[in-house]
């Protein structure tokens, strides 16, 4: 292996996550560990999607592979390159079953261990060049640098900076108040809802059902169209977004808020949730689609999916089945009988 590139070991669940993910590491080398190669051949087996990606990953290694000898498998085999500009880097398998057991090393009692243990191997062996263990298991990246590895990471290859910096946030809060930087300012009443039309500088980067509110906690809106001159917002008010329900469930905060607008409104075909672990995305999913089926009757039922449990994060992740997890919603919320539940299903 060339000692001047970073030398990438992929976790069984990278593959899986993404089959061709040795693929994608440009100049540097990839090594495989003999765990890895042996829990995907556990997995391709099994009667679920993984099974898929698992048998994908394998083919795609031995489609790489297949014309190595031995020698050259442990070496290292060139991977194709993309283009001229662009060299690849090596792609090889190291057999994990063959370290021995020292004091720097895990118990080998665990595959996560093994591959740890593969690692600090190359690590040792290699100490003039970056080593990366690449996991989707946070609990591993953990033991990983407990054991002495230097580099952990996630796998962020299939994330696109530029696009994650220009993804919106769904909403736009304005410093100050907002009433104080308007100028000029048109409104038309309809029932309980009024319209504001303001120049379009106001918010040069306005997106459809975007919420807008100040950090005066005095305004919330949502941008409901514009043109080349003049956009228009729908005053929600802060209030009216708190006092948003659905099923019991209150919105503790703006954020709450304009999620469960968002999520009662059945104008919008599509609400996008994201955030940290227990922030409370799957609470005010759940709750505003049963307020919507069972208390409204706009739609028939309720379709709940979720990771697969192969390659999901150890944390902010729920186990079961998608009727466990609406089971326990309803017995534990609202006590409600099972056929309820099975209705709402």
């Amino acid at each position: 292996m060339n000692e001047e590139k970073t030398i990438y070991i992929l976790d069984t669940n990278i593959l899986l996550h993404e089959p061709f993910a040795f693929l994608s590491f440009q100049e540097h080398d990839v090594v495989v560990p003999m765990t890895v190669l042996e829990e995907l051949d556990s997995i391709k087996d099994r009667r679920k999607d993984v099974s898929r990606d698992a048998r994908v990953a394998i083919r795609a290694l031995e489609d790489t592979l297949s014309d190595a000898t031995p020698e050259q498998v442990l070496a290292g085999v060139k991977l194709p390159e993309n283009d001229e500009q662009h060299p690849s880097g090596c792609l090889s398998i190291i057999n994990d079953y063959s370290l021995a057991q020292t004091a720097k090393t895990l118990s080998f009692n665990e595959n996560d261990n093994r591959i740890i243990n593969a690692a600090l191997h190359i690590q040792d062996k290699n100490p003039h060049s970056k080593i990366v263990l690449v996991t989707k298991d946070i609990n591993m990246r953990l033991k990983a640098k407990g054991a002495g590895l230097a580099h952990v990471e996630d796998y962020r290859t299939d994330q696109l900076i530029d696009d994650i910096q220009f993804l919106t946030k769904g909403y736009h809060q304005f410093k100050g108040d907002f009433w104080q930087q308007i100028k000029a300012c048109d409104s038309e009443s309809d029932g309980r809802y009024t319209t504001h039309f303001i120049d379009k500088s106001t918010v040069p980067v306005s997106y459809m059902n975007e919420y807008l509110i100040d950090e005066s906690e005095s305004f919330a809106g949502k941008v409901t169209g514009w043109d080349d001159e003049q956009i228009s917002i729908l005053d929600l008010g802060r209030e009216r977004l708190m006092g948003k329900t659905a099923w019991g469930i209150h919105p503790k905060n703006i954020y709450q808020g304009m999620a469960m607008d968002a999520l009662l409104d059945p104008s919008i075909d599509l609400v996008i949730l994201t955030g940290p672990a227990g922030c409370g995305k799957t609470l005010l999913a759940l709750a505003t689609a049963l307020e919507q089926v069972i208390e409204r009757g706009l739609y028939d039922k309720i379709i709940v999916t979720r990771s697969t449990p192969d390659i999901a994060e150890s944390i902010g992740f729920l186990p079961g089945t998608e009727v466990f997890l609406i089971y326990m919603y309803c017995q534990k919320l609202y006590k409600i009988n099972d056929y309820m539940v099975r209705r709402v299903i």
